[in-house]
């Protein structure tokens, strides 16, 4: 029995098409790609270019659509993009047939930050121009990516300082061999030992340069004031080892992406140094605003239970912006402390469904009433205990913060209205003989922000924040494979994620389009 056979012999005579543009559908998206992105005005791009010196440039509209459509099709390096402009027909009909090769790819991407964010804006008012991006309810979130750098690749202040002493050491003696080398005769040592030696000082100096560029790190991070991380990465030491999505720590950058709900385009990208994102969610509404030409910034925006901060809280609502963000330990109406006359005590039979939070002492772990179980009164400004006792103002106190400062009003219950308290054991802790509550500068906000949460219409706004507000992540991690950044540093970073950020704007359009959303670029 005989294999099967190939239908001919690569020796075969093949008539292909002569035309590129024979090569590629009618309906193929790189046509749609290539339609939108010559709308598009590239006179930012164009000023960068001297066209009086050299070789004609290739127009940087053929650069970007190469490195927007790689990334649609899942192809990010350059040098695997200068490969597809060889071998795939729809890329060698993107660019006209044109070869161009990886170092001119991997400059462009790096440079014109600027005219890069115009762009994202341009492509932005594609879809306002379709009637779909009312830019009227704004989803906020961040996620994390993998930095360029080994997991493993971190060291403690401490140990950066002793690895920069010992490199400084072995290049020293290496430096020392080699000029012994260079006195000694060849037949002592030979060129090949020669060349060896000067192999190892190379990667010693190599080694040296990103210790060093740690350092100045950390140098930087004491003399802004800033929190000095336990370890940090030596690659791409402008990283930070966070939490990853998928369990586990690593060196990491925290992207973030503001989306319009009803259209899911990304409206404002951004990549942060830090773990929380909290405090970039206003100044991402106002991007918006200034990038936009808004005369005032959206009136809703959306975000996850994180961002619902007092200092959030009091920004949108200088800003007149409406937030919904549920609110942790913050419930209404199955919180049993809750009561017409808080002069009264909660029920006996309510003791154990009141709101408690787990608190560790000694190693042991037991439920403790939580703050929520208590009312605030503000005509007497003090406290009431679900036992009906008072906790009359006591003091404040302030705590620095960046950017500010943490105001605390303390309250606390007299000492012999709680002896005897069939609450006592659940709710003073250790040593104390009495309770005490804090109150932030912020709280009377977090209340009646609560309280909102807790109606079903605000319910119903919040759940359209998931789709909207998480699918970007989705589909740049999944669909264009992107789970770890090529470059290194955190502005080269920021680069990279508006690059995407461009990319999924693109593959929304095009989703738009095909819906019958608005009418398709001419």
């Amino acid at each position: 029995m005989d294999w099967a056979r190939a239908p001919e012999s690569r020796e075969q005579l093949n008539l292909f098409p002569t035309r590129l543009e024979e090569a590629v559908g009618p309906n193929h998206r790189v046509r749609l790609l290539d339609a939108i992105l010559s709308r598009l005005d590239w006179t930012q791009w164009e000023s960068q270019y001297d066209l009086r010196r050299g070789q004609p440039p290739i127009h940087p509209k053929i650069l970007a659509s190469v490195i927007l459509y790689g990334l649609l099709v899942r192809i990010r390096a350059s040098r695997s993009l200068e490969e597809a402009l060889v071998v795939r027909l729809d890329f060698r009909w993107l660019v006209e047939g044109r070869t161009i090769d990886h170092t001119t790819l991997s400059e462009f991407r790096r440079k014109n930050a600027v005219a890069l964010k115009d762009t994202f804006v341009q492509i932005a008012m594609i879809a306002r121009e379709m009637g779909c991006l009312p830019l009227e309810t704004l989803a906020f979130d961040g996620t994390r990516v993998r930095s360029n750098n080994r997991r493993s690749g971190t060291r403690t202040p401490e140990e950066l300082r002793e690895m920069k002493q010992a490199l400084t050491d072995k290049f020293a003696e290496l430096e020392a061999e080699a000029q012994a080398a260079d006195q000694s005769a060849d037949e002592l040592l030979g060129d090949q030992s020669a060349h060896q030696l000067s192999t190892e000082m190379a990667d010693v100096r190599r080694r040296q340069e990103r210790v060093d560029a740690a350092i100045a790190q950390l140098e930087r991070l004491e003399q802004a004031g800033e929190t000095i991380p336990k370890r940090l990465p030596i690659t791409d030491p402008e990283s930070r080892v966070m939490p990853n999505k998928d369990g586990g720590f690593a060196p990491n950058y925290t992207p973030t992406a503001t989306v319009d709900v009803d259209s899911g385009i990304i409206v404002s990208a951004d990549v942060l140094d830090t773990i929380n994102e909290d405090k970039q969610l206003v100044p991402s509404l106002k991007d918006v605003q200034a990038k936009f030409g808004l005369e005032a910034p959206p009136a809703e925006a959306l975000a996850d239970g994180l961002m619902a901060t007092g200092e959030n809280l009091d920004a949108c609502r200088a800003a007149g912006i409406e937030l919904f963000s549920p609110m942790k330990n913050q419930s209404h109406g199955d919180n049993r402390a809750i009561r017409e006359d808080p002069t009264q005590p909660v029920a006996a039979e309510d003791f154990d469904r009141l709101p408690t939070k787990t608190v560790t002492r000694n190693g042991d772990k037991y439920e403790q009433l939580d703050k929520q179980a208590f009312i605030y009164d503000a005509e007497q400004d003090c406290y009431w205990c679900p036992n009906g006792k008072a906790l009359p103002y006591k003091n404040t106190t302030r705590e620095p913060r960046i950017g500010g400062q943490r105001v605390r009003y303390r309250y606390q219950a007299d000492a012999a209205a709680c002896q005897g308290c069939p609450l006592m054991s659940r709710c003073v802790s250790g040593q104390s003989k009495s309770r005490m509550i804090n109150r932030e500068q912020h709280e009377a906000l977090r209340e009646v922000h609560a309280e909102k949460m807790s109606t079903e219409e605000a319910q119903e706004k919040y759940a359209r924040r998931r789709h909207a507000g998480e699918r970007p992540f989705a589909v740049i991690k999944q669909k264009f494979g992107v789970r770890q950044f090529l470059l290194r540093g955190l502005l080269p970073v920021r680069q990279e994620w508006d690059w995407l950020a461009i990319a999924f704007n693109l593959d929304r359009l095009f989703g738009l389009i095909a819906s019958g959303a608005g009418p398709p670029p001419a």
